[in-house]
Order: C-alpha cells, then structure tokens, then sequence
C-alpha cells in the first residue's frame, strides 16, 4: 500500500513524500486493515485525505490534532498527561524496529531519518 505525506520535516521543499507499506502476516496487519475499512467508509468523496476531522466537513487532520488526541488517550490510559507528542511515533518505531530484526540501514530509510540520530532511541543490550 502507497501513502503520500504532502510535506514533513525530512521534506523542506513540501514536495510530498511517497510511503510504502508493508502487508503482514499477523492480525496487525495495517493492509489488510486499511482493505476492511476502505469500503465501509462511503461518505468520504474518492480523493480525500485518508483521516479527517468530521464526517462531512473533511477537514484534514493537523499535528496539533493528533496530538492533542494522543495526549487524551494517554491519559485516559492511565499513562499520564503530556507524555505522548509528535515525535513519539518517531521515538517509538526505532526501538520496535530494531527489536523486530530490522536492519540499521532499514530502519534509517523507514524513518525518514537524514543521519544516524535514530540510533540515540534504541538501547542496546550488553551483549549487543
């Protein structure tokens, strides 16, 4: 499945960058997922973007929404208030990637990451 960001932090020139994403096998498969919810969600127009605010105004999500949303469910988890930001997706999926097997170099390219700052969110264990 392609997903297209039209502009991020590693994209100065907001020329959309293009994600490819990975069908797996496993209930957690974000494909398979996106394929049960694509034909329920009939009020959305063909081009509009994949997550919006409201069922008919479609207003496009912005960070500070998302954000604010992470920071509620956190809290209603039981995991604080303010621990979850923007980056949080970031910070998170190095170390899952890395304890999944991911290789560095993968991991880099996944993350969009232009040097190798990613490598200060996983910890490595003695041996490794």
């Amino acid at each position: 499945m392609e997903l297209t960001l039209p502009s991020s932090k590693t994209d100065p020139f907001r020329k959309g960058v293009k994600l490819t994403i990975a069908a797996r096998l496993a209930n957690a498969c974000p494909v398979g997922a996106m394929e049960e919810y694509l034909p329920c969600n009939t009020h959305r127009p063909y081009q509009p973007p994949l997550f919006c605010i409201g069922s008919l105004e479609q207003e496009v999500f912005s960070q500070e929404y998302v954000v604010h949303k992470l920071q509620g469910l956190a809290l209603t988890a039981g995991l604080g208030h303010c621990m979850w930001n923007g980056h949080s997706f970031r910070r998170g999926a190095a170390p899952w990637a890395a304890q999944g097997g991911i290789s560095n170099t993968e991991i880099q390219t996944l993350g969009r990451w232009n040097s190798d700052a990613y490598q200060a969110h996983i910890e490595y264990s003695d041996t490794e």
